[in-house]
């Protein structure tokens, strides 16, 4: 067959784990674990094709030549996890938890300017394509590290006077750094999140408040070029959600519900910026989704 690829794949070795855990107290525990995992590319990369651009367009960040790469290898990971958990006496729990992931044959995405060498071995004219960059995947030579720290507590509030009784809070925390990460796989990858609420639970009615807090993230780079400084990214700003969400029994089978999204209309902004771009500078575009209430009754028969 013209052009006629055949490629073979095989992922024939052994990912063991191992999770442990230890009882410090009887509401007190302790877990480890470690386990190693694979991730296998998409298989159209086993294609080995190309995706080739508009001709009759200019070369530019959306317009270029997209080449598969059959001889891409899957990435591994190593990873290391411990935690500990409190139990409260009734209801609730308290954990922290930490882990490292070391990763290696990561895939890196490039793009370069094809020689008339690179386009004679898929046949494509360079009077035509010369101009065109070339974007393709490929496996990261040095390792990349993702750590990370969790913190969760949740309680009901079962100590409260007798009218305050139903009451149960929640919160939640997230860290994580990437390293090692030269090709920007990571890029979208949020570094913060914090989330918490509270919620009333009656016999007629139950009423929950949450709070959802995105810290900033950085996303796809910026090619440099005139007035474009090395290391300029898109930027998705920090974004801080409120819901409230709430059902009333009229009868053991018939409630009104409300689901109140986003009540404080919180806007999605993006932002294009690099080492020295100046603060007024940075702002790009500005999203407004708006609050989406959704009213209604519902019935069990």
């Amino acid at each position: 067959m013209d052009r006629g690829l055949r490629a073979e794949k095989e992922y024939l070795r052994p990912f063991p784990s191992l999770n442990a855990t230890y009882n410090i107290r009887e509401n007190l525990l302790a877990r480890a674990g470690s386990y190693w995992s694979v991730g296998r590319p998409d298989y159209v990369q086993y294609a080995g094709s190309l995706t080739l651009p508009d001709t009759e367009q200019l070369p530019g960040p959306n317009n270029f030549i997209t080449v598969n790469n059959a001889a891409i290898k899957a990435w591994s990971a190593r990873t290391m996890k411990l935690s500990l958990e409190y139990y409260f006496e009734r209801v609730g729990l308290f954990s922290v938890a930490a882990f490292r992931r070391d990763i290696e044959n990561f895939f890196g995405a490039t793009r370069f300017r094809p020689s008339a060498d690179f386009l004679g071995l898929y046949g494509l004219d360079p009077s035509i394509y010369d101009d065109y960059d070339v974007q393709t995947q490929f496996n990261l030579a040095k390792p990349v590290r993702m750590s990370g720290v969790d913190f969760n507590y949740k309680q009901a509030l079962t100590f409260l006077p007798s009218w305050a009784r139903g009451v149960q809070v929640y919160a939640n925390a997230s860290a994580l750094t990437a390293k090692g990460d030269e090709s920007n796989s990571f890029q979208g990858y949020v570094p913060r999140t914090v989330a918490w609420g509270v919620s009333l639970s009656r016999p007629r009615y139950n009423l929950q408040v949450k709070w959802n807090y995105n810290s900033p993230r950085r996303l796809a780079p910026v090619a440099a070029g005139r007035g474009i400084e090395p290391g300029t990214y898109n930027w998705g700003s920090k974004r801080m959600l409120i819901d409230v969400i709430g059902e009333y029994y009229f009868y053991k089978r018939i409630a009104l519900f409300a689901n109140l999204n986003n009540i404080g209309d919180a806007p999605s902004d993006n932002e294009i910026y690099g080492p020295s771009t100046p603060t007024l500078a940075q702002f790009r575009q500005r999203i407004n989704f708006g609050s989406l209430w959704t009213i209604g009754v519902k019935g069990t028969f």
